[in-house]
């Protein structure tokens, strides 16, 4: 499969647009502008609420890689295309089609590395839930420095009534915004809250209407511009430092842990009736 990228430009008033087209044999699953100095990046696969499976992840890992040392980027929106789902997460039938322990263990490191990515990004990200976000969807929101909520979103964390578990990364950075005892509550539940709930728990620092939520990511994103580029990576550094470690302590073992439990009969059993259901 070949891969092909064309820049285009296009002057408006104050303000430079460029458009990234990633054209493929397949339908691209990520769209991705610049707008001034912020990247809008949307996840593509509306026909499965974004989840993402492996091409998904390689793709948003690919640009995620490409756009940290681009010097026309100083800020990224992720959000969802269209207003139905941020991310439902891995697809179902993902997970299905990992035969072997090794083959899940790869998905895994793919799933971790991404999510990473994302956390590890040197300029500023703020996530726009604009619709369903679930389990590692949800992560990915969860990796980002802000998040805005739409008051007709909902998310949460239904991994356990899948007879699944989440990667490391999800439970940490949760864990690191509303604390252990929460984190427990919502993991272990797997219950899904709305935006109300949502901000009372700390998981967002702001809610919106539908309409105003990319707006409000705008004027963050502006207010965010104002400061120095370099002053921006090194604060984002220094109140991550102590979640980077945890990480990679925990990281080692979870990719492991995931590729065992994907082949145990509880999971695939589960995994199939639910995809069934849906």
């Amino acid at each position: 499969m070949f891969v092909f990228f064309s820049f285009q430009k296009r002057k408006i008033p104050k303000q430079k647009v460029i458009l990234l087209l990633i054209n493929t044999t397949a339908m691209s699953y990520i769209n991705y502008r610049i707008e001034g100095h912020t990247g809008i990046l949307e996840f593509n696969r509306p026909e499965k609420h974004h989840a993402f499976n492996k091409t998904f992840l390689e793709e948003l890992s690919a640009l995620l890689e490409r756009e940290k040392a681009n010097p026309d980027l100083h800020i990224l929106i992720l959000t969802g295309g269209g207003e139905k789902a941020f991310s439902s997460g891995v697809d179902l039938s993902a997970l299905l089609d990992l035969k072997t322990v090794e083959a899940a263990r790869e998905f895994a490191l793919l799933l971790e590395s991404t999510s990473e990515k994302i956390f590890r990004f040197p300029k500023p990200t703020i996530a726009f839930i604009n619709g369903f976000a679930l389990g590692g969807g949800l992560g990915f929101a969860t990796a980002a420095d802000i998040r805005i909520m739409s008051t007709t979103a909902k998310v949460g964390y239904p991994a356990v009534k899948l007879g699944a578990i989440l990667p490391v990364t999800c439970t940490l950075y949760l864990n690191s915004l509303v604390g252990e005892a929460k984190a427990k509550d919502l993991l272990l539940t797997g219950k899904i809250v709305d935006a109300n709930q949502a901000f009372k728990l700390g998981l967002v620092q702001y809610t919106a209407e539908p309409e105003e939520g990319m707006p409000m990511a705008l004027r963050i994103a502006g207010q965010i511009a104002e400061g120095g580029q370099t002053a921006l990576h090194m604060t984002k550094q220094t109140v991550n430092f102590t979640l980077y470690k945890e990480i990679e302590s925990a990281k080692i073992y979870a990719a492991d842990n995931f590729a065992y439990l994907s082949q145990t009969a509880e999971w695939q059993k589960r995994i199939r009736a639910f995809a069934e259901k849906k």
